[in-house]
């Protein structure tokens, strides 16, 4: 048992090393790095374990220093009681004269074809004023805009059905598309729209009218962008261009997404799956230049992924990674960005992901 307990301390001081000093070097080193939260907090128990037979005071300084080093990277996660957490901001005052309140569900729906009705109670309960879909496939379109159409009547369903793949918004407000990227021979990652955030006057938006795009144009005023992402799968394409390129390609569409935050210089939400934990490099770039919500306002990990076993098989199960975002300007643009309240939803959908809402003040 000691030499196990050795073996598996020489493997997790290999890769803390890697990843403090390479990062994200390769496709391999960066999918070990995805669970990188688990094998630290593996490493402080293990090496312990491993040193108590040899000195005891050499334990405990690994467990000691372990433990600070912990708290500093991941200590956010856990979970403070209320009386200890920072007082929500008070709102800035809002351009349309109303509370300047916004709550938004994100949502990978799983590429796998049946009956939404579970998702459709969740909404009817939930209730926010924007939805925001991931893998939002044909079938799923036309399921969402019969159902959705009374209460959302301002909708866009953008579904890639050569890729299994695509996105869907529904909102309570009128928007206007802005934005649509994709790299050929893949599917698309991001779709933008923007909202007026003062809806009383001003000349409208301009937008192309497309067939899929339901609702007037938006009127101008103060604005918001809202991303709807999902980035490639470190799993999706791997067989064709490998795990190193296949990384190196969903950090160009992170940093792509970025750049257009940055080159817009306006108020924005990036939401949806971005395959990445916190333990990448894409990730500790992010968060330099936008806000985490969850970070901000959430409690405890915020694991979103794996809610099922689905689509090999529908067999729930607790989720073990942080897949889901949404990160937002804050306050370098106006109107100033808050998130005051963030939950993962744990209601078994039939995907992989957890639903994420966020209430926000704008």
């Amino acid at each position: 048992m000691s030499t196990l307990f050795d073996l598996l301390t020489l493997i997790l001081l290999l890769w803390l090393a890697a990843w403090r000093l390479l990062g994200d070097r390769n496709g391999w080193l960066a999918l070990a790095n995805a669970w990188a939260w688990w094998l630290f907090t593996a490493s402080i128990p293990i090496g312990s374990t491993a040193l108590w037979r040899r000195s005891r005071l050499a334990a405990l300084v690994w467990a000691s220093g372990g433990g600070l080093l912990w708290q500093r990277e991941n200590g956010w996660t856990l979970t403070a009681p209320a009386k200890l957490r920072p007082p929500i901001p008070n709102p800035p005052r809002s351009t349309t004269g109303e509370s300047g309140k916004l709550s938004l569900l994100t949502f990978n729906l799983l590429n796998r074809e049946r009956k939404l009705t579970s998702l459709l109670q969740l909404v009817a309960r939930e209730s926010p004023d924007l939805l925001l879909f991931q893998e939002c496939i044909p079938s799923h379109a036309a399921q969402l805009e019969i159902s959705l159409s009374d209460c959302y009547p301002h909708r866009l369903w953008l579904p890639a059905a050569e890729y299994g793949m695509g996105f869907g918004i529904a909102s309570r407000h009128p928007f206007a598309l802005t934005g649509f990227w994709q790299y050929p021979g893949f599917e698309p990652f991001a779709v933008r729209v923007t909202q007026a955030l003062d809806l009383t006057g001003g000349p409208a938006i301009s937008v192309a009218r497309q067939p899929n795009v339901v609702g007037p144009p938006v009127r101008s005023g103060s604005t918001l962008d809202i991303y709807c992402v999902q980035f490639i799968s470190p799993t999706n394409e791997v067989r064709r261009i490998g795990p190193t390129a296949l990384l190196r390609l969903r950090e160009q569409q992170i940093d792509w997404v970025l750049a257009e935050t940055e080159r817009r210089k306006a108020a924005a939400i990036v939401a949806g799956d971005w395959n990445t934990t916190e333990g990448s490099d894409a990730y500790g770039r992010a968060a330099a230049q936008l806000t985490d919500g969850w970070r901000e306002r959430g409690r405890g990990t915020g694991w979103s992924w794996p809610r099922t076993l689905n689509p090999f098989l529908d067999q729930t199960t607790p989720p073990l990674l942080r897949l889901d975002y949404a990160m937002h300007t804050g306050s370098r643009f106006t109107p100033e960005l808050s998130v005051v309240q963030m939950r993962v939803i744990r209601d078994n959908l039939g995907s992989d992901h957890c639903p994420l809402r966020v209430d926000m003040h704008l």
